[in-house]
């Protein structure tokens, strides 16, 4: 123990030995009690009567440690305010200073940390003496080692807390977690099921990987490596070293902070049990390959259900187009006697319906695997729902019906529609609303629901008075290859897919058709669409068969190149009536002869020809003759196809079969600008 001397002064003669007495006792009651921050407040107590003062404390930097008596007596928040904002500048054995009339006495003391700490005393009737510093001099040693001993047990507590919580927590984990030094040998394991273990818990204590893992030892110690040369964490996954298990385990590793630890070099592993996860992942993967052999069989599935399509397509169509071809030359002629005129009707209609079986298998490819696409021209609309209702009044009469079409006078005159779709809807909903009602009428609606300066949304409706759909029978009218037949009505002829179409194509205008119906009622179709209002009026209408008059066409140069020859005598023979005389040509290479030896505006080209394709032939006729406009003549209508022109910079192909009205608008369309 340290001499007492020290903690006198020498000019005094005698020190305060019933005080010093009174420090020992204090020093003994800490040191064995338990109630330590209440000695130290009665110690500071004792110093306030010493000195007469009415409050004391001890502060240190960072915070007020201990508050002594006085409370109600001087405002201590003050005080600390003050002592915090200045509590460096004092660095003498002892100084006073006058605060709003309180004096205070401040002794510095440092602990053996090198922390430094504040003994204050604070009197409101006198001010401080040199004497009342020397009388509570000896106490500030032991102040200052009962403040030591204090914090350090509160920190030594605090690590205790800290180490039972993390061993509590360490505990709740099902994973093993290891700590290694940095030469990978082991210094605690840490596992809450020890049957997880191949050997006893404590075996594993400073023994190296190598030692405990033997062979597998290399997984681990290249992650140990790269962790401890880049820092960041690592991981591997590992099958149980017991084959017989079928197990998998992930190990971690990541590095502990050495300050935490005292400066030494850690590192934790945490090794998990992945079993169900692997399990999981394989199956996932093994799934995965499954689903990407399903999906390359089902792409090529589609690829050739497209290509037997277009086979179909082009093998039924080319021999329709002769067929309907040689009706619409004798459709031309004049008869004397009428039942050659109804046998060329008749054959008419025949070739004309297989022609809507094969586009609407088509239309319903497309529409299935969106292949379809909106295509919208300048119309006058109105117009052309009209001349779709005149189309069918034909039929009507012949049936005793009155065929009517309703429409607002608030309709813009031009309209940007797809013609092509818009027609097909209302083609399908007139046909059927005919061929469902055998007395009475049938109506076309055509209404204005909302416009502005910029659209306008109209309301398309055929209302019937036919036979009518029982009304738990809606949702099947529109299912592919489906007719609502009832048992007191003849059965209808048809595919059943008009209905499944028209709904597809109504949903490519981004609108729903309503049915509205009951048996025995009449029937109702109705849907909305918006419309972007036109303005040029000299946009031409799209023609609708038999609406148009031919016009001759004497000066136009034309070839057509086709290796089908009754393809060949029904276009020349056609193109005669609008008064041209067009070469013509069996194949690719012929074609470019002729090109040579003569000169030509239009070049129509088949595209299915043997030797040089149609493709082929109008990139050379681009290349070698580009004022000949090409127009493709084909009976290949599949989207791919138009497609693949648009992306050669043909726009103008006319369909086989062609219908004479289409093949002559699109011959004006083509030499307008020249003629």
């Amino acid at each position: 123990m340290e001499s007492l001397s020290k903690f006198f002064d020498p000019d005094l003669q005698q020190p305060d030995m019933a005080f010093l007495n009174k420090l020992f006792e204090f020093q003994q009651a800490y040191y064995s009690g338990e109630a330590k921050l209440k000695i130290i407040e009665s110690l500071l107590q004792e110093l306030c009567l010493l000195t007469g003062s009415s409050a004391a404390g001890i502060f240190a930097l960072d915070r007020t440690i201990i508050t002594g008596p006085g409370r109600s007596n001087v405002d201590h928040i003050m005080i600390h305010d003050f002592l915090s904002n200045d509590l460096t500048a004092i660095s003498f054995h002892y100084e006073t200073r006058n605060i709003n009339g309180y004096d205070i006495l401040i002794c510095p003391f440092v602990d053996p940390e090198g922390k430094e700490r504040k003994l204050y005393l604070v009197q409101a009737t006198h001010p401080f003496t040199l004497s009342d510093f020397y009388a509570i001099k000896p106490a500030l040693p032991v102040l200052n080692g009962m403040v030591f001993h204090l914090n350090a047990v509160a920190e030594i507590n605090q690590q205790h807390q800290e180490i039972a919580r993390l061993q509590s927590l360490i505990a709740s984990l099902d994973d093993i977690i290891i700590e290694l030094d940095e030469n990978s040998v082991i210094k605690k394991v840490w596992v809450k099921d020890v049957t997880k273990l191949f050997m006893p818990q404590e075996f594993f204590i400073d023994k190296t990987m190598v030692e405990v893992m033997g062979s597998f030892a290399s997984i681990f110690t290249e992650c140990i490596e790269k962790l401890l040369l880049t820092g960041e964490r690592q991981e591997c996954v590992y099958p149980d070293f017991n084959p017989e298990k079928k197990s998998w385990y992930s190990a971690k590793f990541q590095k502990i902070d050495p300050a935490s630890i005292g400066g030494k070099m850690r590192l934790i592993c945490v090794i998990e049990d992945i079993t169900s996860k692997k399990l999981m992942s394989d199956q996932l993967q093994h799934q995965t390959l499954e689903l990407i052999a399903a999906k390359n069989l089902a792409e090529q599935i589609a690829r050739k259900r497209t290509e037997i399509l277009s086979i179909m397509s082009h093998e039924i169509r080319t021999p329709l187009n002769g067929i309907i071809g040689i009706c619409n030359l004798l459709h031309q002629g004049t008869y004397a006697d009428p039942h050659i005129r109804e046998y060329i009707d008749h054959l008419n209609f025949s070739s004309n319906h297989l022609l809507n079986l094969v586009n609407d298998i088509l239309d319903l490819e497309k529409i299935e695997n969106k292949k379809m696409e909106l295509r919208a021209t300048e119309i006058r609309l109105v117009n052309f729902v009209g001349n779709i209702q005149k189309q069918f009044e034909s039929l009507a009469k012949s049936k005793g019906l009155d065929l009517k079409f309703y429409h607002d006078d608030a309709i813009p005159e031009f309209v940007y529609a797809d013609d092509l779709r818009l027609g097909r809807i209302l083609n399908n909903l007139i046909g059927n609303a005919i061929k469902f009602t055998d007395t009475g009428n049938v109506a076309i609606y055509l209404t204005v629901v909302d416009q502005d300066a910029e659209m306008v949304r109209l309301c398309f409706k055929v209302e019937d008075t036919g036979i009518g759909i029982p009304e738990h029978l809606h949702n099947l009218v529109f299912d592919k290859f489906h007719q609502v037949q009832q048992a007191s009505h003849r059965q209808q002829q048809g595919t059943g897919l008009g209905l499944s179409i028209t709904k597809g194509l109504v949903d490519l205008f981004k609108s729903e058709i309503v049915l509205k119906s009951k048996a025995e009622g009449g029937t109702s179709f109705e849907f909305e669409i918006d419309f972007k209002i036109g303005t040029n009026s000299e946009n031409k209408v799209p023609a609708i068969p038999g609406t148009n008059k031919t016009k001759v066409l004497p000066e136009l140069r034309l070839l057509i190149v086709d290796d089908n020859p009754v393809n060949l005598l029904v276009a020349k023979r056609q193109l005669s009536c609008f008064g041209l005389n067009a070469a013509q040509a069996d194949s690719g290479i012929s074609a470019l002869k002729i090109l040579e030896e003569g000169d030509f505006d239009v070049i129509l080209i088949d595209l299915h020809m043997p030797g040089m394709d149609g493709y082929q032939l109008a990139r050379n006729v681009q290349i070698g003759h580009p004022d000949v406009k090409v127009i493709i003549f084909t009976a290949d209508i599949l989207e791919e196809v138009r497609t693949r022109l648009r992306e050669m910079g043909i726009q103008h192909v006319l369909s086989k079969p062609f219908n004479p009205d289409e093949m002559h608008r699109l011959l004006l369309e083509v030499v307008e600008p020249e003629h």
